[in-house]
């Protein structure tokens, strides 16, 4: 298993110009998703479709869509070529030339095999400012602990980072799930939020890469995925194999 395997839940999320002729398309969107997401729900202004044994889903929206899927661990990168297979078919279905945003969001749990004391400790002393001011200022024991940033590439795109220890009971606090994304323990229990639960380690290292690009044309989308994708995970890489130490 590799650092990248530990990728638990994915996101990706278009945002785009209201149009009113939206309303007649989205049900022709959504009935040809229903392969691959066999089950739905239709508001007047919504359509959902799901796929709970796979624990996968699209919300479409006339300002936005997304595709969310929560991952057991394994290697991630046919879910990604599966979102952007997805999005792809829902941007042409829309009919939409150009998104306003495209945000590709993951969250990551590493196992480093270390107490959470002792990453808290570690991580406060690798990613904070540790001069005699600031201890002067904050002398209490550090009881957890925190990174966050926003970077902006070379190329023109940005990331949130959030990256801290985090314990299993924390993680479900902060990441939100959509119990319908899932099969009940009497359909399958191997499918059940309740077995999703019991892969997650007691405590280990939270990542969450949060990446966006406006105004970017839907034939770059697939692209901009495949830039998103690569560049993130050698990232998380990295940052795993600095906090093992």
């Amino acid at each position: 298993m590799t650092e990248t395997d530990l990728l638990r839940k994915l996101v990706v999320e278009l945002r785009y110009k209201p149009e009113l002729g939206f309303y007649s398309k989205m049900d022709a969107v959504g009935a040809n998703l229903s392969d691959d997401f066999p089950h739905w729900q239709r508001s007047p202004l919504t359509v959902e479709v799901r796929n709970r044994k796979k624990h996968r889903r699209v919300f479409l929206g006339h300002q936005r869509c997304f595709y969310e899927t929560d991952l057991t661990p394994a290697y991630p990168n046919p879910e990604f070529d599966f979102a952007e297979k997805t999005l792809t078919e829902v941007c042409t279905g829309i009919g939409l030339r150009e998104v306003k945003r495209v945000g590709l969001r993951q969250w990551f749990a590493s196992d480093l095999n270390k107490s959470f004391a002792l990453m808290v400790d570690e991580i406060a002393s690798r990613f904070l400012n540790q001069g005699d001011d600031l201890r002067a200022i904050l002398s209490d024991k550090t009881h957890d602990v925190a990174y966050v940033a926003e970077f902006e590439t070379s190329d023109g795109w940005k990331y949130h980072l959030r990256l801290g220890p985090m314990t299993k009971e924390q993680w479900f606090q902060v990441v939100g799930y959509e119990a319908n994304i899932f099969e009940s323990p009497e359909e399958s229990k191997e499918t059940s939020f309740e077995e999703y639960r019991k892969g997650f380690p007691e405590n280990f290292l939270y990542l969450d890469v949060d990446c966006y690009k406006e105004n970017v044309p839907t034939d770059q989308f697939a692209e901009l995925m495949t830039t998103f994708r690569r560049r993130s995970h050698d990232l998380v890489v990295k940052l795993i194999r600095y906090c093992r130490g």
